[in-house]
């Protein structure tokens, strides 16, 4: 039926227009039922930076992590995790989406103006932002729909966002809470929290590869930064805990000094993350909330050292991963202490976080949750991609197995260690390049400097740090071939848009080199004072709000108070926000 309520829209530049509504048939955005009142464990994930498996938990002979070391202890180990990309932007959107990031355009290291830093505009004349396909949201947005409150602490960094590092990077629907610093407690928190279940994201910045510039070692020691751990007795003296003769120099870099004492500087700064992990464990205890909270934690890609960031190498893509599990959460065969050494790629982990909290996985999610479906099968490949770096242009492919990884490079005859500013900053960089010019590097420690072959095949039972490369050898031919086809099949059922030229693909996602802009809602309401809200932008995400309160995500009718205003607008990913539209009921 008709309604003849007459309602009071207000636009975003204030201008009131009367309007006869009709009654639309309810919408959601995702077409899932509400939420259950069974009860939901409150999920915790912490991804330290730039980090390998240099955990004592994990085999580390060198690493002081006494917090993590308690955690593993207490939950699962997974011991063969690998993230997609060997650098965090595009890591972090397939982790956010549970797509491989080749498959939505997300491959380049970025895909955006930032900060000043237009590496996408030298490489083909404009920025973009990724526009995901339709229907395709990052799993926070999940959860939020299905009842969950959603924070975010510090860092995003997807390739569909506005920033990569402060807060409020949007989509504005994917957190309830998305500022610096936020986490369970606060007040935003506390008026939800006995009625919710939570999700957060912490991300810890310690481990970063810029933490072992020159520059910003010595604003650490002057006292210029890391205020954070001002908390801690000693923190100075802390930060160079450990000795640079204990570390273990892998065999692509020469044994020097300078080298030694990044390492050791690295190591440093594990420490100091691994006293940040104990002191959100030690909130979460003390809130009461530790036999509530599946924690997990793990790293966005490998060390953030030459060699390892930005590589498809397993120091670049193989992270380790913890996930303590309260009890009345645990799943069976994952005791604590246990070790879970199935293969599992970052993919995995939005559909494994959604299964986890009860909500039904997508369809378009190309990843495997790791619990709830017994009669999954294991992975056989994992596989990870490597495309421009910031003003560099590579394109390379990697599947592996336990045993063996297969690169295939597109863009052969180029060195791996080709220029790219923000790394030269590294002291290894500036050591390694130095004993390269004066001829003091061995034939292994060259390998990187030279021009990249077509194929590369490494026996990793034997050659842990990929330096023998097998491709050539004929004993190895059939094993060759199979990590082909499987590397080949996997492209194309994911759809590698790398096949595409970036200028073209950005063209596609900005049509004239601007971002679009998201539609308006549009708005109607029933008898009952319901609003319904839809939008003419496919797979754009609606949020509302009222006086006072934050943005919620809507995903079904909320009844209005006459002459009470609801504020309303939408965006698309990786499009502009639309106008915020106000809306009002007046009285009959």
């Amino acid at each position: 039926m008709m309604s003849n309520k007459k309602s009071v829209l207000v636009n975003s530049h204030g201008t009131c227009v009367a309007w006869v509504v009709l009654i639309f048939a309810s919408l959601t955005i995702f077409g899932a039922k509400s939420a259950s009142s069974e009860e939901k464990p409150n999920i915790l994930l912490i991804m330290a930076e730039d980090l390998g498996g240099r955990i004592t938990a994990f085999g580390d002979q060198v690493a002081i992590t006494p917090h993590l070391d308690a955690l593993s202890k207490q939950g699962t180990r997974y011991t063969n995790v690998f993230t997609t990309s060997g650098v965090c932007a595009p890591s972090r959107t397939a982790l956010v989406l549970g797509m491989h990031q080749i498959s939505v355009g997300a491959q380049h290291m970025r895909a955006k103006d930032l900060d000043g830093h237009n590496a996408a505009r030298a490489i083909h004349g404009t920025p973009y932002r990724t526009v995901p396909p339709p229907d395709v949201k990052a799993y926070p947005e999940y959860l939020r729909h299905r009842g969950y409150f959603t924070f975010n602490h510090k860092k995003h960094d997807f390739q569909f966002a506005v920033t990569c590092c402060g807060p409020g990077g949007g989509p504005f629907t994917i957190w309830d809470n998305d500022k610096a610093g936020s986490s369970w407690r606060g007040a935003k928190f506390d008026t939800t929290f006995k009625s919710k279940p939570f999700f957060g994201h912490i991300s810890l910045g310690d481990t970063h590869e810029g933490r072992k510039f020159p520059d910003f070692l010595k604003k650490v020691r002057e006292g210029k930064t890391f205020p954070s751990y001002k908390n801690y007795p000693n923190y100075i003296q802390e930060i160079d805990i450990t000795a640079p003769e204990s570390v273990v120099i892998p065999p692509y870099y020469a044994d020097t000094l300078a080298i030694r004492m990044s390492l050791a500087q690295h190591y440093n700064d594990i420490h100091l993350m691994d006293r940040m992990v104990g002191s959100i464990l030690s909130d979460l205890k003390n809130d009461g909330l530790e036999d509530d909270t599946i924690v997990i934690w793990t790293t966005d890609h490998g060390d953030g050292l030459p060699r390892a960031k930005r590589e498809i190498y397993d120091s670049g893509i193989k992270v380790p991963m913890i996930i303590r599990w309260p009890e009345k959460y645990r799943p069976d065969n994952h005791p604590a202490g246990g070790i879970d050494d199935r293969l599992i790629s970052f993919v995995d982990l939005a559909p494994s976080i959604l299964r986890m909290a009860g909500v039904q996985v997508p369809r378009h999610m190309q990843g495997r949750a790791l619990v709830g479906d017994k009669n999954l099968t294991p992975r056989k490949y994992i596989f990870a991609s490597r495309d421009r770096f910031d003003e560099q242009l590579f394109m390379e492919r990697a599947v592996r197995d336990k045993n063996y990884k297969y690169i295939r490079n597109y863009t052969p005859g180029i060195s791996g260690a080709r220029l790219i500013g923000y790394r030269e900053q590294s002291p290894i960089m500036a050591e390694m390049r130095k004993l390269l010019q004066t001829g003091q590097l061995n034939d292994i420690q060259r390998l990187w400097f030279a021009p990249q072959p077509e194929e590369q095949l490494y026996d990793l039972n034997v050659d842990p740090h990929e330096i023998q490369n097998l491709a050539a050898d004929p004993h190895y031919e059939k094993v060759k071939r199979r990590m082909k086809n499987a590397l080949e099949a996997w492209r194309k059922s994911v759809g590698d848009m790398s096949k595409m030229p970036e200028s073209v693909m950005a063209k596609i996602f900005w049509p004239r080199g601007v971002p679009p802009v998201t539609k308006s809602p549009s708005i109607s309401v029933d008898d009952n004072n319901f609003v319904i809200l839809q939008n003419k932008t496919p797979s754009a995400s609606i949020g509302y709000k009222f006086q006072g309160t934050d943005w919620q995500l809507y995903s079904k009718p909320f009844q209005l108070i006459e002459s009470q205003v609801v504020t309303i607008k939408a965006v698309k990913y990786g499009w502009k926000e639309s106008g915020e539209v106000k809306f009002s009921i007046s009285p009959p």
